[in-house]
């Protein structure tokens, strides 16, 4: 049964990762190409997160926070650099 239902998730994520990454590659600003980019790498956290349900690994859960940390820090880099033209 829970075999089933990650199936189902998985295939509902990855079609609107699909949608996603139509959005990055056409979107009309750069500001929404770099949503789109922050969307798929939210939607691989929510993958890792299944992943470690699904197998009873913790270390997933420990990945994905992790994968998190670093996709705040890199998005939230880039758009002071796009503001500001600089990061620091």
């Amino acid at each position: 049964m829970i075999d089933l239902a990650f199936t189902v998730v998985s295939i509902f994520l990855m079609s609107t990762t699909l949608l996603v990454i139509y959005r990055a590659i056409i979107g009309p600003t750069f500001s929404d190409r770099l949503v789109a980019v922050n969307m798929v790498g939210t939607t691989t956290l929510v993958v890792l997160v299944l992943i470690g349900y699904i197998y009873h690994q913790p270390i997933f859960v420990d990945i994905s926070l992790t994968y998190a940390l670093l996709n705040f820090i890199v998005i939230l880099a880039v758009g002071v650099y796009l503001e500001e033209g600089k990061i620091f």
